[in-house]
């Protein structure tokens, strides 16, 4: 099977560099339009479904994305961000100024610490790639998309490769651009790793 993986469009928190894993917002008109490239790069492709995490910004892309082939989104929450608990919605500088120890703490300790009130990093990796699993069961020899986040996408890529949590930061998702897997029983190969689109 061929997995294409997708961040979602660029939203105004992204600008504002929030924490906002959980947080319901929606992509902005840049996130629009990298919706729309990527559609039209995709209605050249043939793939057989298209899942998404249950967050609005993510949903949004994918619709953007499937809707000239009207193929229904299936969301999952299993691909939604990490929950930053007592610091979703706060702005990065104001967490460095008022919770400077605490994200010291995080920084260094980030797989066996949670934020305050939120998710603990390996609960959220187990998460997503009990998602993924299950998404690869449901449809070998299919090709998929999953629209999600920057974090998830980075689990996902560690759990393909072998990487396992550990290598979760060797990894990064542009917005606007798509990542694409083989995977069979035998192996599994990374393709393309953040290719834009035209």
């Amino acid at each position: 099977m061929k997995l294409y993986l997708i961040r979602h469009g660029e939203t105004d928190w992204n600008l504002r560099n929030m924490f906002y894993g959980w947080t319901d917002c929606d992509i902005n008109q840049e996130g629009i339009n990298q919706a729309h490239k990527l559609k039209n790069f995709f209605n050249t492709v043939t793939y057989d479904k298209i899942y998404s995490s249950d967050l609005r910004r993510a949903a949004h892309t994918a619709e953007i994305i499937a809707r000239d082939k009207m193929i229904p989104v299936r969301k999952n929450n299993c691909f939604r961000e990490l929950f930053f608990g007592d610091w979703e919605d706060k702005e990065g500088s104001y967490i460095k100024e008022n919770h400077r120890e605490e994200l010291n703490r995080w920084i260094k300790e980030w797989k066996t610490s949670s934020l305050p009130g939120g998710e603990a990093f390996l609960d959220f990796y187990d998460r997503v790639t009990v998602g993924l699993t299950g998404v690869i069961k449901e449809n070998k020899g299919k090709n998929i998309i999953i629209v999600s986040h920057n974090g998830p996408m980075s689990a996902m890529l560690c759990h393909l490769t072998g990487a396992g949590p550990d290598g979760f930061w060797r990894f990064f998702s542009e917005q606007g651009c798509y990542s694409s897997v083989l995977v069979s029983d035998a192996k599994t190969t990374i393709e393309k790793i953040n290719c834009p689109v035209k």
